[in-house]
């Protein structure tokens, strides 16, 4: 099943299509020596929308944007984009810059502070270039063209520079996945049609899938799945053998997740959980979020009912799970050897679960306790 969306919420903008606002504002300076407050841009969905610019240091030739990411937690939200624009030639470009083709005259798209550098293959940007993805190359490209950058001619020039950067985009990029991409130094320009819907999932998926593809590409044959900080570094601690690449952090999406291991058909998953994820595998939960699959804990308090019928009278304490209002205290009621029962029961139907979704794969389930320590491992049947 597929997890719903949210109604009713504000969609916002990409850092894509902030950098195209730059750029198109730029280009009108460069004509007119006039930029509006704001500059109405084309989206790749064909939507215009119009977006607000800072102009107060455009006599420096400065122009700034402040991304909006609507209703959508994304660590860019509010952050700051900055640009100038300037007659450049072919020398001029380095060679992490990209080169645009745009009718009669040609881009240099160049990045300064805070975006990030692409150091690996099967990304959407280009391994040693900028990390810009095709998308927002593509929305600028559009939107240039709209404005005459095509059939403009220049006697002295036909190369044009624009300069982008993002404030504090360094650190930003440390609440990314940049770093295990693949992508150093800051952020990504990103964007599919430029808006950003409201708590849109569509990135977050989109990077495991360029994640398993980077194994894919590696020759893997192995992949980790973890649902946090601490269950990766202990799945890290157990599996010495495999590469950083082959750990990915997949939050709620187990079903994505495993469907993008099918697609590039990586013989062997692994996942590293804890109780909560564990009984929503076990029920078969496509997507784990609580807002978005309710009954968190009167899931758990189901699979328990089923389990304790199975274990001898010595491992129960007491009964109070059945009014626990958490994971940990419903599993309190029982001794380690019950707890480990209980958790083994939802391996066994949490498996059954993964191997719906790609039959052929060898799956390994790591169940950590609450601080990520690894107490019991349950392998499928194929092995």
């Amino acid at each position: 099943m597929q997890e719903k969306e949210e109604k009713s919420l504000r969609y916002g903008y990409s850092t894509g299509a902030c950098m195209t606002a730059l750029c198109v504002g730029l280009w009108k300076n460069y004509l007119t020596k006039n930029v509006p407050n704001h500059i109405e841009i084309l989206f790749l969905d064909q939507q215009k929308k119009e977006l607000p610019l800072i102009l107060d240091e455009l006599n420096h030739g400065i122009l700034k944007i402040q991304k909006d990411g609507g209703d959508d937690p994304d660590c860019t939200h509010l952050a700051i984009l900055s640009a100038t624009f300037c007659e450049s030639a072919l020398s001029q470009a380095q060679k992490e810059d990209y080169i645009l083709s745009i009718g009669n005259n040609t881009l240099i798209l160049h990045a300064e502070r805070g975006i990030g550098l692409c150091t690996r293959k099967g990304l959407d940007c280009e391994e040693s270039k900028w990390a810009i993805n095709k998308k927002p190359r593509q929305m600028l490209m559009e939107n240039l063209k709209l404005h005459d950058f095509a059939t403009y001619e220049n006697p002295k020039t036909n190369v044009f520079q624009l300069n982008l950067s993002v404030e504090h985009g360094e650190e930003l990029a440390k609440k990314t996945l940049n770093s295990k991409l693949g992508i150093i130094g800051g952020i990504s320009i990103l964007g599919t049609t430029g808006h950003v819907r409201p708590f849109s999932h569509d990135a977050y998926k989109a990077t495991i899938t360029i994640c398993a593809n980077t194994i894919y590409l590696e020759h893997g044959e192995h992949i980790v799945f973890s649902t946090g900080g601490r269950s990766l570094n202990n799945a890290k601690k157990y599996y010495t053998n495999l590469p950083d690449s082959a750990f990915i952090s997949i939050a709620d999406f187990i079903g994505h997740s495993i469907e993008t291991a099918k697609k590039f058909a990586i013989k062997e998953v692994s996942i590293a959980c804890m109780a909560g994820k564990l009984c929503k595998y076990a029920a078969k939960q496509f997507y784990t979020h609580a807002h978005k699959e309710e009954q968190d804990l009167s899931l758990l308090k189901n699979e328990i009912a089923q389990a304790i019928t199975l274990l001898p009278q010595s491992e129960i304490i007491d009964n109070t799970w059945e009014n626990a209002q958490s994971v940990r205290e419903a599993l309190c009621s029982f001794t380690d050897s019950g707890q480990k029962q209980i958790l083994n029961n939802l391996a066994e139907k949490a498996l059954i679960f993964f191997k719906s979704i790609y039959p052929t794969g060898i799956f390994h389930i790591l169940i950590c306790d609450f601080d990520g320590t690894i107490i019991m491992i349950k392998h499928s049947e194929t092995q």
